[in-house]
């Protein structure tokens, strides 16, 4: 039961009433679109007067701005009073999670993730499930409950059903406000503190443009490369064109600069003027890694390194295995014709000091942030687990839990994928769009905001897009017209929107003519992204084109895509670009691993005509070597995937293969793929991971045979778990 209530009335509770009944306080003013602040009762109680004050300068912001508070005992309760508020009020355009609201952890939708591919049936359900709040601000998803964490009360498992959509379309924006609990204190003395800092804000924000950015890169992130991090550049000039009017306001670092970068990070987060602040780096939820531990770049390094290694190795097998400690400093002696000068710092307690100090300092820690000051606006984590707001501290909550000014946070509860397209239309807030609009363009599974969603920088120029992405969702001729803007990210914008509207998929080739025409790199980015949604002739084309684009995250992106794609007429391309670019080093690692999903045969013909003219030293060498290396992978390769198929190997090594097809989809193994699964003499759960697998032959040429291969199987009688499983993949690949 639902019951609508105007300012704090009194909650309505029925004794033949299970669920609790939420007060919906109504908004104080009228405005085009609204906002929704979710709370649960005790918060509501402890933090009334900082909630309702944060709605005042919502509302004074621009936003109709509801209050719902109950006593919360599930998700679904919460879903169900979302969809209630949404029917009665469509232009609801986010909402916030305030306190101690229920945790959904989502299975069987790893396909909405950018990475996470854990087995859920061999790892703990805790572990292989997704924390998301998809759950809530994503309405056309279907879920089936399936139990209560035993541990946790506030976590509740769900599985995405068979029949669900099976990809991402929030319907409203959403972010959290809640208190890690590792941070010791009041939780809800550190909630009113946060709502007043993001009340106070709202006078401030409103005129404050986008351009004061500093993006970092850390330690091992996209391999190094440095035309990854050279290439940025040319996005971030689209994006925060007010943010390179002189060399301090946009700054471009990188981990190479200092050994230890995090003090400087650190100083820099204390500008009271800086607006945004990236990350692109790896981490858990208790570190951000910053850095990288020492190369061998020097002699000295080297024997550094060197004797770091055996110390801390004699060190574990002491510790671990309670073997002699001078014992084995002898054997290492002979073991390596070491003379005793070289342990004589072994023992001492400054030498490992400093050894601490230096692993230390490759990272930021929950304890690096104790007590700290955080400046920046909006802070970005693209690294794995970073934003983990079901464990009871994380990294991401550490940044707006402090007395500074840093208002909301994008992080993520499990793993993402390093070469995903982590800053498309980030430009959008150059252009007064909420964070939460703009994080809603840009959502995956595990991808989240903490903290005030509502936040946004005043406009370049002044516009009503924030109103119109609401408002104006449907009507195809504005955004249309909305492509004529001499900013990148709102053109992006308008791309988006005009392929959501085609509902007759009729536009593939209008956007093939922007990926070509379009001197933005962020527009052609942006349109490799919509033409894969058609999934015909004019993506493989753009594809093919986008090999060799300037941007190399058009190109890197297309390097993974053509694999996945395997179409026969992107070999040609494709292995001219992997022998003739070499510098774009992660772009080659996509395309090292997308040339073993085409067929071999036509790989090695296509070689040997790319050698007989190519104009290089020592030609026949290096053919006959890369011929010989690529046959062998080929053969490796096959043999493998012959293993899935062979009734004598054990179903631990056939199930290890199955998986792997996840992240390898080769398109010319559909065929046997498909009678795997007919064959009844294959174990159940061999034959629903192959159904699963072939789930993620979302692009392949091959799609629509899998497609109707997975009906003909569906005629046939078959367990229950097969055919769930059948339905989902036909669901997944339409």
């Amino acid at each position: 039961m639902l019951t609508l209530n105007v300012g704090a009335a009194k909650r309505v509770v029925k004794k033949t009433v299970a669920v609790p009944t939420p007060v919906i306080i109504q908004p104080l003013q009228q405005h085009p679109t609204a906002f929704a602040v979710i709370t649960d009762d005790s918060t509501f109680v402890r933090c009334n007067e900082a909630i309702l004050r944060y709605r005042d300068a919502v509302e004074y912001d621009g936003l109709s701005t509801y209050i719902v508070h109950a006593r919360w005992q599930s998700p679904t309760e919460v879903r169900n009073m979302l969809q209630k508020l949404y029917a009665e009020c469509p232009t609801l355009e986010g909402i916030v999670l305030v306190g101690d609201i229920p945790i959904a952890m989502v299975r069987n939708a790893q396909h909405m993730t950018t990475a996470f591919k854990m087995d859920e049936a061999k790892f703990p359900i805790y572990e292989s499930s997704v924390p998301t709040d998809r759950f809530y601000d994503d309405l056309h998803l279907q879920f089936r409950f399936m139990q209560k964490d035993s541990v946790n009360e506030r976590l509740f498992y769900y599985q995405l059903t068979e029949e669900s959509p099976q990809s991402l379309q929030p319907t409203f924006y959403s972010a959290r406000i809640k208190y890690p609990e590792g941070m010791g204190g009041d939780k809800y003395e550190g909630i009113t503190a946060f709502l007043n800092k993001a009340a106070d804000a709202k006078y401030h924000c409103k005129n404050n443009p986008l351009d004061q950015v500093v993006t970092y890169n850390g330690g091992s992130y996209n391999y190094d490369c440095l035309l990854v991090y050279m290439d940025e550049e040319k996005a971030y000039r689209e994006n925060f064109p007010l943010a390179f009017r002189d060399g301090l306001s946009f700054k471009h670092w990188n981990f190479r600069m200092q050994e230890a970068m995090k003090y400087k990070i650190f100083s820099e987060m204390q500008r009271k003027d800086l607006d945004l602040f990236m990350f692109h780096e790896h981490g858990n939820p208790d570190s951000q890694l910053v850095n990288d531990n020492k190369k061998g770049t020097s002699s000295t390094v080297r024997y550094d390194l060197l004797k770091g290694n055996i110390y801390s190795s004699i060190r574990r097998h002491v510790e671990k295995k309670g073997l002699d400690e001078d014992s084995l400093i002898l054997a290492m002696q002979k073991k390596f014709g070491l003379t005793p000068e070289f342990f004589k710092d072994y023992k001492n307690p400054d030498y490992w000091r400093k050894d601490s100090i230096e692993d230390a300092d490759v990272y930021i820690t929950l304890k690096d942030l104790d007590g700290r000051i955080t400046n920046p606006t909006m802070v970005m984590f693209d690294a794995c687990y970073n934003g983990s707001f079901h464990e009871k501290d994380q990294i991401a909550g550490r940044y707006i839990f402090n007395h500074g000014s840093t208002l909301v946070v994008q992080g993520n509860t499990r793993n993402v994928l390093q070469d995903r397209w982590t800053i498309e239309m980030v430009g959008l807030l150059s252009h007064g769009l909420r964070v939460g609009q703009y994080n809603r363009q840009v959502a995956t599974l595990e991808g989240h905001l903490l903290g005030d969603p509502t936040v946004h920088f005043a406009p370049i120029k002044e516009n009503t897009l924030s109103t119109d992405v609401v408002t104006k969702a449907t009507d195809m001729a504005y955004w249309k017209s909305v492509l004529n803007s001499e900013f990148a990210d709102i053109q992006c914008l308008a791309l988006r929107k005009i392929a959501d509207l085609d509902k007759q998929h009729t536009q593939a080739p209008f956007f093939l003519n922007k990926f070509r025409e379009s001197t933005f790199n962020t527009v052609r980015m942006e349109c490799l992204k919509m033409l894969s949604r058609y999934n015909d002739k004019h993506f493989i084309e753009a594809v093919r084109i986008g090999l060799r684009d300037p941007y190399e995250r058009v190109a890197r992106s297309c390097a993974d895509l053509a694999g996945e794609i395997c179409s026969p007429e992107l070999i040609p391309e494709v292995v001219e670009t992997l022998m003739g670019d070499e510098e774009r080093i992660r772009a080659q690692y996509a395309l090292n691993n997308s040339i073993y999903l085409f067929n071999g045969d036509d790989i090695i013909r296509e070689l040997e005509k790319f050698f007989a003219k190519a104009n290089r030293v020592n030609v026949e060498e290096e053919a006959g070597k890369a011929i010989n290396a690529l046959k062998k992978e080929f053969e490796d390769r096959m043999q493998r995937e012959d293993v899935i198929f062979d009734k004598t190997k054990s179903d631990a090594a056939r199930m290890s293969n199955i998986r792997l097809l996840r992240n390898y989809p080769r398109t010319g193994g559909i065929p046997r793929f498909l009678s795997f699964i007919d064959d009844a003499g294959n174990p159940l759960v061999l034959r629903v991971a192959m159904a699963e697998a072939l789930g993620w032959f979302n692009y392949s040429v091959g799609r629509q045979t899998i497609i109707e291969g997975c009906q003909a199987l569906l005629q046939k009688e078959q367990p229950d778990e097969l055919k769930a499983e059948l339905i989902q993949t036909i669901n997944r690949l339409k």
